[in-house]
Order: structure tokens, then C-alpha cells, then sequence
């Protein structure tokens, strides 16, 4: 299978590249493109070294399938290209997750929406990942009525840009704060703020939500922060299901589903490198209403909530053809 990266040595880019040494694909080719200040640069693979060339339309003929691990700008630039050269687009971008033409994929969830002819795939947001995955055996089982979180979201997830200024914050402290700091801080926004007072993150975690869940209607409120750590999603959820369960009834079903789930919440220091979604403290809600339940959720947003995710969606999607 010949394989492009676009975006190869950006954050998610390089976490793909190494995650090919795992994979079911046969790459018999692979090809790394970034932008222009990269071109020409060697960099490591597990198939041996291989030159950064710039993205251009020279990049995709003769390629089957092109992961694209760039901004949303980027994606709706180059995209089309990759269409028109009839080379499978696996977006990680939110350029085309809400299309409705295009599939939003989570392999365990919704994995058999791919072999359709679909020549764009796109990667969820990298917390919406394990959520959907934590709460898909739920909904199945017991329905899902309603859904409220908070995002606890590590400063990986706003790219190398934001990690290098964690670094840079850590190397000079103590020092003045300042409006927008990570270190010994909590952001309680991500992105732009709409005239309802919703983030940008926070309206992408209900779309796509609804949309890999099958729920277009299902009611949910959001609250997405940054926190001061480098690596490690995790989220607090309380979801209402549409019939009672004891907790170790959901304990199972989320268990069968791949989830692990522990007593202790996972944390984020526990998370980098797995290629798992972990939940702790599951409990029953008395004080709130009936049927509703909590729990904290946690995985590596770099690796299960983008790459990975990713590059399951192409060995899914190599399988159906």
C-alpha cells in the first residue's frame, strides 16, 4: 500500500509515523511531506529514513491513501487535490467532519460506515474519540438520554506551538504570570467564543458527538478547559440513560467494550503511549435524578484520540475494499 503523511513532522504527524511500525497495512511506500521550512529534512520511520518534501500536487499521484495531520486550512487546500487524484484523504482535521457526505469515523463505533466508495474519511476531534468510545456500549444497551462534560484537555492538544511555550514556561519559572499562561494555570476556554458564550471546542465535542453516536437530537452541554499538563485528555461525564442499569451492569457493558475501567480515575501521567480508553469512579448519581450516571474518562489525545484513531480508520478501511 503506498501511504502519504501530510503534516509529517507536526505533533499528530510524527505520532503516525512511528504507529506504522504496528500497523496491519503492508506500506510499500511511504511518502512525508510538511511545510516549506521542513522540506528537505530526514527524519526516521520504521521503514528507514526517509526526506520531508514540500505538500504539493506533485505529492499525491500514484499514492492509494494520504493521512493529513494539518490545520483545517490546510485540509480544505490540498484535500481535493488528493479527490481529484483519486487517492483516499484521511482527514484529522475539522475541515470536513460535519459533511454530511463525509464519514466521521471511530472504527469500534461506527466502523461499518466505510466501504461506500468514500474517497474522504475524516478523524473525530481527540476527545470526542474516547468519549464515544466509553459511551457507545452504553447507549446500546441502555439508550443514552441526555450527556454533560467537562474537558480537562492537556496543552498537546493545541500542537507543538502550545507545548513549546509549556517548556519555555517551566524552564523560566518562577516568573511573571501572564494572561494565557499553562504553567500553574487552567484555561477555561479553547478557541473562539460564540454570541451564546460557547467555545469553538466545546460546539465540535457536540457535533461530532451526535453524528459518530447516531443522536442527532441528543441533549448536551459542554465545558472544555486547558490544563497544565503536556499530554492526557480527560474528561468528567454525566449521561442520563433512557432505562435504569446498576453500575456494575455498565461496568460490564463498557468492559466487553474494550474499555478499562478501575476504581481509581485515570490520570494523565498514566496515559501517555496506550493505546487504550480508561474510566474510573463510575457511580450512580442519587442527588441528581434517576437513571443518572458519572464517571471520569481519560486517554492519550495524541495517540488513541488522533493517530491511532487514524490509522485504524485506514486499516478498516483497506479491509473493505
Amino acid at each position: 500500500m503506498r501511504i502519504g503523511i501530510a503534516g509529517a513532522t507536526g505533533i499528530v504527524g510524527r505520532e503516525l509515523v512511528s504507529l506504522l511500525a504496528t500497523s496491519k497495512l503492508e506500506v510499500t511506500e511511504l511518502r512525508l511531506s510538511a511545510t516549506t521550512r521542513s522540506k528537505g529534512i530526514m527524519v526516521a520511520t520504521p521503514f528507514g529514513k526517509q526526506n520531508i518534501t514540500e505538500l504539493n500536487a506533485d505529492f499525491f499521484p500514484g499514492l492509494d491513501l494520504c493521512f493529513f495531520c494539518v490545520s483545517a486550512s490546510v485540509s480544505e487546500k490540498w484535500v481535493p487535490v488528493a479527490k481529484d487524484q483519486d487517492v483516499v484523504a484521511i482527514d484529522n482535521s475539522s475541515c470536513y467532519r460535519l459533511e454530511d457526505d463525509v464519514p466521521l469515523i471511530v472504527p469500534e463505533v461506527n466502523g461499518e460506515h466505510l466501504g461506500q466508495g468514500e474517497m474522504i474519511i475524516a478523524n473525530p476531534n481527540c476527545i470526542v474519540t474516547p468519549l464515544v468510545v466509553a459511551l457507545n456500549p452504553v447507549k446500546n444497551l441502555f439508550g443514552l438520554e441526555e450527556l454533560c462534560l467537562s474537558t480537562y484537555q492537556s496543552v498537546s492538544g493545541a500542537g507543538q506551538k502550545a507545548l513549546d511555550q509549556l517548556e519555555d514556561e517551566i524552564d523560566k519559572h518562577p516568573g511573571p504570570s501572564r494572561d494565557g499562561q499553562f504553567l500553574l494555570n487552567v484555561l477555561g476556554s479553547i478557541g473562539s467564543i460564540d454570541s451564546y458564550g460557547h467555545s469553538q471546542e466545546e460546539i465540535k465535542i457536540i457535533n461530532e458527538t451526535r453524528k459518530i453516536l447516531d443522536l442527532p437530537d441528543l441533549p448536551m452541554a459542554v465545558t472544555a478547559a486547558r490544563v497544565a499538563v503536556k499530554r492526557g485528555h480527560c474528561q468528567a461525564v454525566t449521561f442520563i440513560t433512557k432505562r435504569w442499569a446498576s453500575t456494575e451492569e455498565i461496568r460490564k457493558v463498557m468492559e466487553a467494550g474494550g474499555i478499562i475501567v478501575t476504581d481509581i480515575p485515570p490520570q494523565p501521567l498514566a496515559l501517555g503511549g496506550s493505546d487504550c480508553v480508561y474510566a474510573g469512579r463510575l457511580r450512580e448519581n442519587k442527588e441528581h435524578r434517576p437513571r443518572s450516571y458519572s464517571l471520569w474518562v481519560g486517554a492519550d489525545n495524541l495517540r488513541k484520540g488522533a493517530a491511532l484513531n487514524a490509522l485504524k480508520i485506514a486499516e478498516e478501511w483497506w479491509f473493505h475494499q
